[in-house]
């Protein structure tokens, strides 16, 4: 996985959770998290806890314990 892949992947989608890129791109949440971290520096994605995306949470996920990430439009 690449900066651009995790990229692509956000875009993508509304919000993602570290797991959820983990399992996609099948690689460690450290790994992810560290490239999360890289965009997130830079102003390009957007990181919550929670619920906080979406008031509509269907509660499966346990939503409200995870850390979403989102990528924020140019």
């Amino acid at each position: 996985m690449t900066l651009t892949d995790l990229k692509g992947f956000l875009t993508e989608r509304n919000r993602v959770s570290v797991g959820e890129i983990a399992g996609h791109f099948n690689t460690d949440k450290g790994t992810v998290e560290s490239m999360l971290d890289h965009w997130v520096r830079k102003g390009k994605v957007e990181k919550k806890a929670g619920d906080a995306f979406s008031s509509n949470c269907c509660g499966k996920c346990g939503g409200h314990h995870v850390t979403w990430y989102r990528w924020i439009d140019d």
